[in-house]
């Protein structure tokens, strides 16, 4: 699903509070996955407000969790509450992330360096980390 927003130009508006509501609730979501709202990023901080929109719309009915994009240099004051071992999939992550931006210059400066840093934090090689928001239902990471 995409929810009709623009790279670059993501909306914050009533219109799109409301498609956006629609749209998850249509969903039926056990789990939702967004951005944490502090990020130097526009369009993250946005999401962000969407997501969280369309949860407290849907009467906190999913867990909800924020993550990272590159720690520090756009995510911003994040302190993780849950770890997920990503150790056996870092690869298929990072061909996902080359696949979406210039992955030769970006993933080493942030991602590779961010996922050693949360495993470090966990124990783990590779690590992704969350934020979950335990004013609603729960969902388990695995």
């Amino acid at each position: 699903m995409f929810a009709g927003q623009v790279d670059g130009a993501t909306e914050l508006n009533a219109q799109r509070y409301e498609e956006f509501r629609r749209l998850l609730e249509a969903e039926r979501p056990d789990v939702v996955f967004t951005h944490w709202p502090v990020d130097s990023h526009r369009d993250h901080r946005i999401t962000s407000m969407l997501v969280y929109d369309a949860w407290l719309g849907a009467g906190k009915k999913f867990a909800l969790y924020y993550f990272e994009v590159d720690a520090g240099a756009q995510t911003q004051l994040f302190r993780p509450t849950q770890y997920v071992d990503i150790t056996a999939t870092e690869e298929r992550k990072r061909r996902a992330c080359y696949a979406h931006t210039d992955g030769p210059n970006f993933y080493p400066k942030y991602h590779d360096l961010m996922n050693r840093f949360r495993g470090l934090e966990c124990g783990r090689k590779f690590a992704e980390a969350f934020v979950e928001h335990f004013q609603g239902a729960r969902a388990p990471l695995p």
